[in-house]
């Protein structure tokens, strides 16, 4: 027999969704106390991409609330690797997600944290420690916008139905210009829609569920990049799938958008 059941609980996921929330916020704050650090030491992982003390203790901080608050739930993160579970749900961790930003002391970082059930991510949160900004969302619990000081609102998409009238966000030039088709795309992609941005990593995504961008374009992800916008986007009316329309997550470039120009983004990014 499963060692789990086979459909998943609804005041599971309710429990996951608020510690979820609270984990990603404790671990944000944290980040907080080395932003804009000048003795933080900065090393590059063997990819290429920048790690810092900040992301392992954040993602360390998770793990020691989960060890207590959800033992049997398996736990992956970008800084310490995967630790299998047994009761069907999955952590997702990405301590510090714009590395880059956080480094050279700009506030457009994030603390992510997804719940996957069997494999699929039912539970997202962007946390923004330097804004005070945060949306989380759960699959049919709807997605939430909230800021500081303010009343918590519903996170909703945009309206807009043209790319023609929206606003892209995109990553550094430098991840699309791999190739010749890849800097092809990246024109095709800023001449369809009305504004190209450079506003990028899991605020892009914020900014997408929030309805003040229309699309956001990522060429290279990691799972623990992309797994919180899953239900996010889901919940706040839009889309996130890979370039091929499929299950984002499951490849290394991602779309998220208001859901009325994916398809036209999908075409731009394919050259149809």
């Amino acid at each position: 027999m499963s060692s789990h059941p086979e459909t998943m609980c609804p005041d599971a996921l309710s429990a996951r969704h608020e510690a979820a929330v609270l984990l990603a916020r404790e671990a944000g704050l944290q980040t907080l106390e080395r932003f804009q650090d000048a003795t933080l030491s900065v090393e590059r992982k063997r990819d290429g991409t920048v790690v810092t003390e900040a992301d392992r203790d954040a993602e360390a901080l998770i793990r020691r609330r989960l060890e207590t608050l959800f033992p049997d739930d398996g736990v992956l993160g970008e800084e310490h690797g995967e630790r299998p579970g047994t009761s069907g749900w999955r952590w997702v961790l990405d301590p510090i997600d714009g590395t880059v930003s956080f480094v050279h002391g700009v506030p457009l970082y994030g603390t992510l944290v997804a719940v996957e059930w069997r494999g699929e991510p039912h539970v997202g949160v962007i946390e923004m420690p330097a804004l005070g900004e945060r949306v989380h969302a759960a699959t049919g619990r709807g997605a939430v916008h909230a800021r500081d000081g303010r009343a918590d609102v519903p996170a909703r998409v945009s309206e807009v139905t043209s790319a023609a009238e929206g606003l892209v966000c995109m990553t550094g030039l430098e991840l699309f210009r791999t190739d010749a088709a890849g800097i092809e795309r990246y024109g095709r992609l800023v001449d369809g829609f009305r504004l190209a941005r450079g506003w990028n990593d899991c605020y892009a995504h914020l900014l997408a569920a929030t309805g003040r961008v229309e699309a956001v374009i990522e060429p290279t992800m990691a799972l623990w990049d992309v797994a919180p916008m899953v239900p996010i986007m889901a919940e706040a009316g839009g889309r996130c799938t890979g370039w091929d329309g499929g299950a984002a997550g499951h490849g290394r470039a991602c779309v998220s958008s208001n859901g009325r120009v994916h398809a036209e983004t999908l075409a731009m990014i394919a050259g149809a």
